[in-house]
This record gives C-alpha cells, sequence and structure tokens, in this order.
C-alpha cells in the first residue's frame, strides 16, 4: 500500500493514500482523546462533544447545513468516541473530497455549542443512555468491563452516565475542546481517488494558523485482583446474556497478534472452537463467540454468549473446559494453519475500500504512532508458534483474572456459585 506522511509546523500528522481506481474519497479525523481522560464528574463529556460538533460550526450554523454539505454532494458521514480517540468520517465521490474536507475542517476547529442545541443533544443522548437497558447483548459487554475495572475510566460506558450527562455544562465543553482539540493531537487520513499535493495544500490553508499545545493525558489503568468476580442483574428476558472476561493485553505488545490468534482459535467465525463446541455439538448457546480490547497499557479477552436460563451452569463449564484446552495442550499445526489463512485473507480482504484503508491508516497512527505495512502483520501472525499462543493463554485466562457479568432470569444467590465455577 502506497501513502505519504506529512507532520505540519503545528503537530497536527496527515496520511494521503491515492488509490486511483477508486470512485470514492474517505476521510478520517483522529482526536487522541476519549472517555478515559474523563473524570468520574464529567464522565461522557467526550462522546457528548462529539454529538455537539455535527451542530453547528462558523460556516455551517446548524445541523441541517452541515448534513445538506456532505449528503448534497452524495456523501455519508459519522463519529464515534472510544476509550482513547474520537473519530469523525465522510465518504464522498472523490471529486468533492476537498469541499467534505473543509466540512470536517469548520466542524472540529469552529464549532458553536448553541446552548439550545446542547440541551436537545442531552436528552438525545441520556436516551440514548436508557436505550442500552433494553438491549441485553449490549448491556453485557458493559458490565463485564466494569467487573474487570470497577469504578475506573476503562470500566465506564463511554457515553457516561445519565447523572453526569444530565450536568455538563457548555464552559465545561469548550475548556475540554480547548484542552484536547489541539492540531497536534490530530491525525487526518484520505485514502481514495485523490490528489497528494492538493489534499496538503488544502491542510495547511485550513490549519495552519491552529496553534498547538500539549494536552492532559490519562492515568494508567490495569485491572485490579481484588475484585468481585461476577457482576448479575435479575431481569426477565428469554435468554441469560452473560460475558466471560479475562486479561487482555496492549496494542503495543510483541504479543498482540498471538492474542489475535487465541481470539480466532476460540471464538472469531463459525469454525471456531466456541462455535463448534458450544453450538454445534452441544447445542448450549444460540450465538456465542469472542473479542479483545487492546489499550495503551493493558486490555481485556472476553467471550460472549446467549444461553437458555437452565444451561447457564454447562454453558460455563464448556466455556472453561476450551480456555483450560488452549492453556495446557498446543494447538495443531494444521488448525493454526487454517486460522492464520482466515487471519490473513481477513486482514488483505479489509483494505480493499477507501474507508477501511483510511481508518486503518489513521487509527495506526494515532495509537501507535507508526504504521505497520500489511505484509509485516501478515509475518508476525505468520512466525507466531504454538508454544507462543499456550504460554499467553496461560498468563491471559489465569483464574485470578476471569469475571463473569450476567443478565437474565438469574437469582443473585447464583453469583457466589458461579464465581466459583469461572474459577474452577
Amino acid at each position: 500500500m502506497q501513502y505519504e506522511r506529512i507532520t505540519l509546523q503545528n503537530g497536527l500528522r496527515l496520511l494521503t493514500a491515492p488509490m486511483p481506481g477508486m470512485r470514492s474519497a474517505s476521510i478520517s479525523f483522529f482526536f487522541t482523546v476519549g472517555s478515559r481522560y474523563e473524570s468520574n464528574q464529567n464522565a461522557g463529556i467526550s462522546h457528548f462533544i462529539e454529538h455537539m460538533l455535527f451542530k453547528g460550526s462558523n460556516k455551517y450554523p446548524n445541523a441541517r447545513l452541515i448534513s445538506e454539505a456532505i449528503e448534497g454532494v452524495g456523501g455519508v458521514f459519522n463519529a464515534s468516541t472510544g476509550k482513547e480517540l474520537t473519530h469523525y468520517s465522510a465518504k464522498v465521490p472523490a471529486e468533492h473530497a476537498l469541499t467534505v474536507l473543509e466540512v470536517l475542517a469548520d466542524m472540529v476547529h469552529h464549532p458553536l455549542f448553541d446552548p439550545l442545541e446542547i440541551e436537545k443533544e442531552r436528552s438525545v443522548i441520556i436516551e440514548e443512555l436508557s436505550s442500552t437497558r433494553d438491549e441485553p447483548q449490549e448491556w453485557v459487554g458493559l458490565l463485564i468491563d466494569e467487573a474487570m475495572w470497577p469504578r475506573l475510566p476503562l470500566g465506564r460506558d463511554d457515553a457516561g452516565y445519565i447523572e453526569t450527562v444530565s450536568k455538563i455544562q457548555r464552559q465545561q465543553m469548550l475548556d475540554y475542546v480547548d484542552e484536547y482539540y489541539r492540531p497536534n493531537s490530530l491525525v487526518i487520513s484520505i485514502a481514495g481517488n485523490i490528489d497528494s499535493h492538493l489534499i496538503v495544500e488544502k491542510c495547511r490553508c485550513l490549519f495552519d494558523n491552529w496553534q498547538m499545545r500539549e494536552h492532559a493525558n490519562w492515568e494508567k489503568c490495569f485491572p485490579p485482583e481484588a475484585t468481585s468476580p461476577v457482576l448479575l442483574i435479575e431481569k426477565e428476558t428469554e435468554q441469560v446474556n452473560l460475558c466471560i472476561g479475562a486479561l487482555g493485553i496492549a496494542y503495543s505488545s510483541p504479543d498482540y497478534y498471538t492474542l489475535m490468534l487465541i481470539n480466532a482459535i476460540l471464538g472469531d467465525g463459525m469454525s471456531s472452537r466456541l462455535f463448534q463446541v458450544l453450538r454445534e455439538e452441544q447445542g448450549l448457546a444460540y450465538d456465542i463467540g469472542s473479542y479483545f480490547n487492546s489499550y495503551a497499557e493493558t486490555g481485556n479477552f472476553v467471550i460472549s454468549a446467549g444461553v437458555d436460563p437452565t444451561q447457564v451452569e454447562a454453558a460455563i463449564r464448556a466455556i472453561g473446559s476450551e480456555l483450560s484446552n488452549l492453556c495446557t495442550t498446543p494447538v495443531p499445526m494444521d488448525e493454526l494453519g487454517r486460522i492464520k489463512a482466515y487471519m490473513k485473507g481477513g486482514l488483505l480482504l479489509g483494505l480493499e475500500g477507501t474507508s477501511q484503508v483510511s481508518y486503518w491508516l489513521g487509527s495506526q497512527e494515532a495509537l501507535r504512532g507508526e504504521i505497520l505495512p500489511a505484509e509485516e502483520i501478515t509475518a508476525r501472525i505468520e512466525a507466531v508458534t504454538p508454544q507462543d499462543i499456550q504460554h499467553l493463554a496461560q498468563t491471559c485466562f489465569a483464574p485470578q483474572w476471569r469475571h463473569l457479568a450476567l443478565i437474565g432470569p438469574c437469582k443473585p444467590e447464583q453469583a457466589n456459585f458461579l464465581g466459583t465455577l469461572l474459577k474452577d
């Protein structure tokens, strides 16, 4: 993949990846700020600000004008808030890339934060937070983070809490933006049928007068060991939604690609061990899979499932058995070869579109400060051995790191027994 990287005089990092055969261009703005930068008192402010940037800027003073400026040329746009990054994106016909770049620049550099719009959006976000409680599959994913990092930033919902969002004031938002929305905190990544020289000149024009300044950082947030292993919420549902959490690793760790392989072996896809054993062989779960989250210094590994209330104990035992197998028995070479091919294929297929390339380049630069070529990533995947997998599994799946979150028709008095079962 061919791309160019430059840093403007104010620290803004710009990545351009010409893809001449494409008809689109995708633009990503990554700010190196997210929910883990927040205090307990202003939890949710990063997400609130992300919403407000679409509600009006100097040149586009309301949400309708912003949407018309992008959708009116055939584009689509979106945004998301994570633990360490806030991402704004647009995908447009390539000939309109410079125009939409200007719209996004005005949004992030000159937002209005109209008081009336703040109150309207506050109600929208509170409704968003409330609706999560109606979706047990989503809610239990938040609970497992809370179990792993109780009362810590990495254990919070990125959108905050109803209590904190209700109290965030306009001046707090202005101060937060002034602190964290700086050019040296911004990575812009643009991929597609573009002229890199024109993009660079446009960015100089748009951002050169923006002054750099270092901003406050987050505090390290390792998961504590001495915590309650089970969070259980009794709720009348047809099935029990559960997550089993374990220790993960940082995205800078040399074991990162080993953990990717562990995830693929256990729960990524219909040929994974958990899917084959719990669904196909034992019929314990309709939906089961795994994923992992990696942050700057730590992470977690999560197995999620939806099971019949009568099968909770059996499902936990079966999942525990698969974790133990990975710790005690080396992965057969033929299985490992298939999983490596699956992962390498997924990586290459995932870089065929302009939005995927834009996101891939920008997120690597923003989080890691470097971009690994696809060829180097596939080489690192290929280098992982069965022993690497076994050793990392023994660390990550050790009993002291296992946590369980459940939502469904389970009784609170079951928690202690399930916690014991989990550790065993």
